[in-house]
């Protein structure tokens, strides 16, 4: 399990942080995926805002895999419920305007989160809320835990009301600190590993949107830069002989962020992205920084949790299906591909995040290091070769894709991208004999709804019209 009631005295004391990041916390199941992949084990786990859901399916026992497909199989418009209409009439008085019956009736069930088992099994984890009537930050154990704890958790003003347990009323701690980090070092950590996916984004957007969000990361990082210096003092001490917590050795922070700011919770109604993809992203960046991970943790600073200027991106969802050959066996799988397509101070970059599914096992394999290359000479139409690395069963394979695009108008009229060729090879084989290959297709819907659905925006922080979009097409 990702956490264990016990750990091992010869491994790190560890930690997960599961900060916020509204429905977009969908990601940190990614990076949890890509985690235990990779041996990773923690002794305890704390999750604030919206990070508070991952943490209440891991105190619920359920396996990464679980909240994996739990998040996929989600339908986002539960967490939208509206208050009684006529008290739209009377604004003065208004709450909020949502109230948290859709996250009760609808998004707990569905993450088959309970609170009473979770009571029972008393993981060690716990649950950063902000105790609104004490203007603070309270820890809930897992065995505290009631469910308006849960609901506060998410619970911003102006969009969904404070609840009370008890005689204190409690609301989303991004406010007072997104991400509790000072509680793990209470319990003698060394090692704190931080899920960030609400952004810290260095230029100033316009649009209400934008600033309400640019308000939010002013809170939720400069509490935790402050949360930073405290663990610098400590390291002090540390060194010094006079661990305040038991400590053996510096604290280190290991923080798993996106490379870009991760589409904003709209973009998620609207099906611009899907919890598929944010899942696809986490795991592939997650896979990215354990590759190069810094041996004695990131630098507590404000690059720490940084992202680069998005610039002018557009996103292109695909969806392929069909049957690939292993030998004298074929296999019905889908293929999901989430291509996204950047250009910061006049670079451009591309980059697609994918995922592979065996519908005759029920079996999704997420595509990890990857590597684009797009090549346009070959003939009228512009190749784009993806390749990127699968784990499955323990075993290593290699998937291999090839896109064909003929133009921005093909695109347009949903007549691009209608197959890919894939190759798949296992490491088992070698890497010059093919495991599994075959051709895959796209419906004639689905690459309409492709063009649709595909998420564009300008590098001033605006959505970006069909005309954009064609011309950030015409650059592939």
């Amino acid at each position: 399990m990702l956490i264990e009631k016990q750990q091992n005295k010869e491994l790190p004391n560890r930690a997960l942080i599961l900060a916020g990041g509204g429905m977009r916390v969908a990601y940190q199941a990614g990076v949890m995926k890509a985690m235990e992949e990779e041996g990773l084990s923690f002794s305890h786990a704390d999750g604030a805002s919206g990070g508070i859901f991952n943490a209440a399916m891991l105190a619920s026992g359920h396996s990464v895999g679980k909240i994996v497909e739990k998040w996929k199989s989600l339908n986002f418009n539960y967490f939208t419920s509206f208050v009684k209409l006529k008290e739209y009439f009377t604004p003065w008085r208004l709450k909020a305007f949502g109230d948290a019956d859709g996250i009760r009736d609808k998004v707990l069930p569905h993450f088959e989160v309970n609170v009473s088992k979770i009571n029972s099994l008393g993981l060690p984890i716990t649950f950063s809320v902000c105790n609104f009537t004490q203007k603070r930050v309270s820890t809930i154990s897992s065995e505290q835990l009631e469910e308006n704890h849960l609901l506060a958790g998410v619970s911003l003003p102006i969009l969904m009301p404070a609840l009370k347990v008890g005689n204190d009323w409690f609301i989303d701690a991004v406010w007072v600190k997104d991400a509790n980090l000072l509680e793990a070092v209470k319990r003698g950590v060394e090692d704190i590993w931080l899920i960030w996916g609400i952004g810290n984004y260095p230029s100033y957007l316009p649009g209400s949107l934008n600033q309400y969000v640019h308000s939010i990361e002013m809170s939720a990082n400069g509490a935790l830069f402050e949360e930073f210096e405290q663990i610098k003092w400590i390291n002090k001490l540390i060194a010094l002989g006079n661990s305040p917590y038991g400590q053996t050795r510096p604290i280190q922070v290991f923080i798993v962020k996106p490379k870009l700011p991760l589409p904003l919770d709209p973009e998620l109604f609207l099906k611009k992205i899907t919890a598929r993809s944010l899942i696809n992203m986490g795991y592939q960046d997650t896979k990215n920084y354990l590759r190069e991970k810094p041996e004695n943790g990131d630098s507590l600073d404000f690059r720490a949790t940084q992202t680069s200027d998005s610039g002018d991106y557009l996103c292109l969802p695909m969806k392929f299906s069909g049957k690939l050959v292993q030998r004298d066996k074929k296999h019905q799988v889908d293929f999901y591909i989430f291509l996204r397509k950047t250009i910061v101070d006049g670079v451009e970059s591309i980059e697609a995040f994918s995922s592979f599914y065996l519908r005759a096992i029920g079996q999704e394999v997420i595509g990890g290091l990857t590597k684009v290359t797009v090549n346009g000479k070959a003939s009228a139409e512009t190749l784009i070769e993806i390749e990127t690395n699968m784990i499955y069963d323990e075993k290593a394979y290699l998937l291999k894709a090839d896109l064909r695009c003929a133009s921005p108008w093909s695109w347009l009229m949903g007549l691009a991208f209608k197959s890919v060729d894939i190759k798949v090879y296992s490491s088992q084989e070698g890497p010059e004999k093919t495991f599994m290959e075959g051709k895959l297709h796209q419906t004639f819907v689905s690459r309409l709804k492709g063009v649709a659905l595909s998420l564009a925006k300008k590098k001033n922080g605006s959505n970006g019209g069909i005309g954009f979009k064609f011309e950030m097409v015409k650059k592939l």
